[in-house]
């Protein structure tokens, strides 16, 4: 099931659960040339635009970029936050890939669905995670 787990991986990265994360600086960070973050500061990065960062043709749905060939993930791992960099990753990132997996093969095993575009369903509303702004009309049916 290696392009289902693909397949997952490339949804949170297109659409990441969690866009914006708060922390704290733990010290000074310099951000730009000119502006350094104090510590203390409250800041909150955006996992939803740094997941368009770097990759390629990163407004496209391409699951295939997580392929062995390709590793865009490896490649852009500072870009590919979902859960999180460096020493304080998710230590649940292995679980809720799996789960997801697990729930993408169920669901399409199971069921059959049918989104219908409507106005807005392109556009994203922050409520806090993000949605489309039709509120994703889907409707299924047993197989």
């Amino acid at each position: 099931m290696k392009y289902t787990e693909a397949v997952a991986r490339e949804v949170m990265r297109y659409r990441a659960p969690a866009p914006l994360v708060p922390h704290i600086a733990g010290e000074d960070f310099q951000l730009t040339e000119s502006y350094t973050i104090p510590k203390g500061t409250m800041v909150f990065p955006s996992v939803f635009e740094s997941s368009f960062q770097g990759f390629t043709e990163p407004e496209l749905f391409d699951p295939d970029r997580f392929s062995e060939n390709r590793q865009e993930d490896q490649l852009y791992k500072r870009n590919f936050l979902v859960f999180g960099a460096g020493p304080h990753q998710c230590v649940g990132q292995r679980y809720a890939v799996n789960h997801l997996v697990l729930f993408i093969a169920v669901f399409t095993s199971l069921l059959d669905f049918k989104r219908y575009r409507t106005e807005g369903c392109d556009d994203l509303v922050y409520v806090p995670t993000i949605c489309p702004k039709d509120d994703c009309l889907v409707y299924l049916s047993k197989r």
